[in-house]
């Protein structure tokens, strides 16, 4: 064996490992499984890909070549699984339903019929083709199936392109909602699903190049010292290494225990995308305004490191739906933007009039993290907090840069 095949074969078999626990362990959970699930069946067809890629890297002069050619075809259909399962994943870990349904459920299974079919014709195939050597006589039924195979090469790399696309779609529609819902939303973020969609898309990039290099008799004048089943590998091997690593610690981001009533109040929310049903009056809006002024000035509730809307929402007696809509549209910003100026300007008072440490400062209005504190002070003022206590008029450059200290609604309120 080459060193290529020996890098193969122990690669596979890590994998294989890998997946099998990964599998296990998410089938066992009891909660939130149809999270889980999609996630489940991911890695139970990266298992069973690993062990026919196995099986074919270890075949001896025993082992019938049609077996072999068996063993390669049937990848093709199991990895038609894998971008869809993973999609279904992120969708669940996104949604703010325990029980959403997918819809256009058979448009998602159409690429894995059609590589199902593909397995009976790449069976049809010559070996001495399969392996190269070529064959003296194409004819038509040859050729309709050497275009049959490209043809579902094409469709493998349509279908990862367009849930690469969808995805990410999803990642942001989520961190947009995830700052309508949650004041501090760093324990919620999917940044390593963003960079699993980074990485697969450079493997898109990659494995198209080599295919239409390959198309055109250029790959190997172009690079002959690259492996792309090697680079495929490691590139394979370190996504699937990520997802295990983050994807069985992972909890939904929007899921929530509500009862009944917050059910329905929650089905309401949805149903009234964008506010465009809304029954919220102009002067009713400007009443949660001044209810939810209040509760920043006179409770602090800012100051709440675990602060939501729900929560928000309770403590002024309004509903949720009605509370996003008033800062939406009457304050003109979404609730962790609204809450995270408030702590920096509860900092920057506090600067003037106090000696204690940035993280300090930071968790004592609310913040989670100095990163995140870093981040909104330097959105707020425009300077980090060490720049802010060295400037030599501090409310004057606070002021400046970003009005920090006039917190008031953008239009006029009605107090009650």
């Amino acid at each position: 064996m080459t060193e290529a095949e020996v890098f193969m074969l122990g690669s596979a078999a890590f994998l294989l490992g890998l997946s099998l626990i990964c599998a296990n362990l998410l089938l066992l959970r009891k909660t939130h499984r149809r999270v889980y699930l999609p996630l489940a069946l991911f890695f139970v067809a990266e298992a069973l890909n690993c062990c026919l890629t196995i099986f074919s890297a270890a075949d001896g002069p025993d082992t019938a070549p049609v077996l072999v050619k068996l063993a390669n075809a049937i990848t093709v259909p199991i990895a038609m699984t894998q971008a869809p399962l993973f999609w279904l994943y992120v969708r669940a870990l996104t949604s703010e339903d325990d029980e959403e349904r997918v819809r256009y459920k058979v448009l998602h299974l159409l690429p894995f019929f059609a590589a199902t079919v593909f397995v009976w014709l790449y069976l049809k195939l010559p070996m001495a083709l399969i392996e190269g050597a070529g064959i003296d006589i194409i004819t038509p039924w040859i050729q309709f199936l050497i275009l049959s195979v490209y043809a579902v090469l094409v469709l493998f790399y349509v279908q990862v392109a367009t849930y690469l696309v969808i995805t990410i779609r999803l990642l942001v529609t989520y961190n947009s909602r995830l700052k309508d819902l949650f004041a501090s939303t760093e324990s919620r973020e999917l940044n390593w699903v963003w960079w699993i969609a980074l990485v697969g898309a450079a493997f898109w990039v990659f494995n198209v190049a080599v295919l239409l290099l390959k198309l055109v008799g250029l790959w190997d004048w172009a690079t002959p010292a690259i492996n792309p089943e090697v680079v495929n590998q490691v590139i394979s091997g370190s996504l699937i290494w990520v997802i295990a690593l983050w994807g069985l610690r992972q909890n939904p981001g929007l899921l929530r225990e509500i009862d009944e009533g917050d059910r329905a109040e929650l089905q309401a929310s949805k149903e009234t995308a964008k506010y465009k049903n809304s029954a919220l009056t102009s002067d009713h809006a400007q009443r949660i305004a001044a209810k939810i002024e209040r509760a920043m000035v006179r409770d602090l509730l800012y100051r709440d490191p675990n602060l939501s809307l729900w929560d928000l929402a309770k403590h002024i007696g309004a509903t949720s739906n009605y509370v996003s809509q008033t800062l939406n549209e009457t304050l003109g910003e979404s609730f962790f933007d609204y809450v995270n100026r408030w702590r920096i300007k509860d900092a920057v008072q506090q600067m003037d009039t106090s000696d204690e440490t940035v993280l300090v400062l930071a968790y004592d209005v609310g913040f989670n993290s100095r990163s995140s504190f870093y981040k909104a002070f330097r959105r707020e003022t425009g300077m980090t907090p060490s720049q802010f206590r060295r400037h030599p008029t501090r409310s004057t450059a606070a002021s400046g840069s970003a009005e920090i200290h006039d917190f008031s609604p953008r239009r006029p309120v009605v107090n009650e």
